[in-house]
């Protein structure tokens, strides 16, 4: 009776266990209809290392906000450069980071100018960039990259870089190269370390290539650090670079601080990584599903903004207090397209147990998101895009929040940028709204399919952005 046991799951092969079913592992849709089968919470195993999925937000919300659970898995390539931020972070490092990193996420921003200030001014260059086109198609995503990435340019290094600098380009081609690799190759977790040193030393590999994009990026953090230590002023911050070199002067004398320069790098990195590119996938859909619903989701919100905004006047965030139906489409799209479906992956830092199921130290614990989202008990029609079901009967005001809308997952190591994410996924939408109206290209019809199941990326397809008279 005492003998443990692990949660059900698909049939294994020997030694290596679930190797082959490994794109499933990472398929949201897959980890459904296995958990139909075997229940909400399954086992895959790969070699040796557990992977724990939770496919329902009761098995969500009670093992994720638990302890054990506060881990990250290593992640070697990071750790070989001895960067760490707060995605990758663990205890009490984590700890002091993430206090520090939300404390400047709260306050949106440092010094005399706000982040949503940043945002406003990003977003009218990207408007000025939209006019020029003078309607002819794009895909709107070359021009979202840089004007995200430049958002969180402001936050890190107190600066814009205008789209054609040479800065923003190496950035922009960069971190899209590393994202691209760490997208596709969810495997790094997995390898034993023995493997993963083997892998690094192969000049084709993913992890070779990794190691010098991420080298790249080092080098030009540092220089923008060594720039701000060179005119750091002692009574006020510009953006989080100076906050964090004071924060390492503080602790200059603590050999243990857990503020360095490669927790300084690895932050910076997780604010690019974690910051932009879910931005950026979020706002593209927006824009695609407005395309394909002109007459309905579109017009409703431009409706809003006019009676409530004006032609004029830019949106600011405080607008979406009295603009119920665009805050509700926001939430909606947060369900609809779930960006991260799997969340980030978790580690067991101590054997811990859920309903009679053991996970061991160790374990790596995904939670299906997607599969919350989607999940018709709690959402009538989940597959129909429906922002209507976040607000009373006759559409005046929201709902309550419901407790398992969850696209930042849950818990103390939850997503630290959920407002700063909202703020911009409403100020970009409704400041092009006011000033475009989004058509697809001239006898197109929009798909809004996903492209691959890691990230829930749309497929490539152009839009026509014409001016509202």
């Amino acid at each position: 009776p005492n003998e443990k046991t692990l949660p059900p799951g698909p049939p294994a092969l020997p030694l290596v266990g679930h190797l082959p079913l490994l794109s499933k592992i990472f398929d949201h849709n897959a980890c459904m209809k296995y958990a139909k089968e075997y229940g909400a919470v399954i086992r895959f195993h790969v070699g040796r290392k557990n992977i724990i999925v939770l496919n329902d937000f009761e098995s969500i919300k009670e093992v994720l906000t638990r302890k054990e659970v506060l881990y990250r898995s290593a992640n070697f390539v990071l750790q070989r450069f001895g960067v760490n931020g707060i995605v990758t972070l663990n205890g009490d490092a984590w700890q002091e980071n993430r206090r520090f990193c939300l404390h400047v996420l709260r306050d949106l921003g440092f010094g005399r100018k706000s982040m949503e200030d940043h945002i406003k001014e990003e977003v009218r260059y990207l408007t000025d960039k939209i006019l020029d086109l003078r309607g002819s198609p794009v895909d709107i995503r070359t021009y979202l990259v840089p004007s995200m990435s430049n958002n969180i340019t402001a936050l890190v290094f107190g600066n814009r870089y205008p789209f054609e600098d040479h800065r923003r380009k190496f950035l922009d081609e960069t971190l899209g190269k590393a994202l691209k690799i760490i997208a596709s190759a969810p495997l790094f977790t997995f390898l034993p370390r023995w493997a993963f040193n083997a892998a690094e030393l192969l000049p084709f590999t993913s992890v070779s290539s990794i190691r010098h994009i991420l080298r790249d990026i080092f080098n030009f953090v540092s220089e923008q650090v060594k720039q701000h230590e060179d005119t750091l002023d002692e009574n006020s911050n510009r953006d989080f670079i100076d906050g964090y070199i004071k924060k390492m002067r503080e602790n200059e004398a603590n050999p243990d601080s857990f503020f360095k320069m490669g927790n300084l790098l690895g932050n910076v990195l997780n604010f690019f990584g974690a910051g932009s590119n879910t931005v950026i996938l979020t706002i593209n859909w927006h824009l695609l599903n407005c395309a394909d619903k002109v007459d309905s989701v579109q017009r409703i919100i431009q409706e809003e903004i006019d009676s409530i905004i004006g032609r004029e006047r830019q949106p600011c965030w405080e607008d979406h207090k009295k603009m119920p139906f665009t805050v509700a489409t926001i939430w909606e799209m947060y369900r609809w397209r779930t960006v991260a479906p799997l969340g980030v992956p978790r580690e067991a830092g101590a054997d811990t147990e859920y309903k009679g199921n053991f996970i061991p130290k160790g374990s790596v614990i995904l939670p299906n998101i997607a599969a919350v989202h989607m999940n018709p008990d709690i959402w009538n029609e989940p597959n129909e895009f429906n922002p209507r079901r976040f607000l009373n009967e006759d559409g005046s005001s929201l709902k309550t929040k419901p407790e398992p809308l969850i696209p930042f997952s849950i818990g103390r190591r939850m997503c630290p940028g959920e407002t700063l994410a909202t703020v911009e996924v409403f100020l970009y939408i409704t400041t092009l709204l006011q000033k475009f109206t989004v058509l697809p290209m001239e006898g197109k019809t929009i798909d809004l399919d996903a492209a691959m199941v890691t990230l829930t990326i749309p497929k490539p397809q152009q839009l026509r952005f014409i001016c509202r008279e």
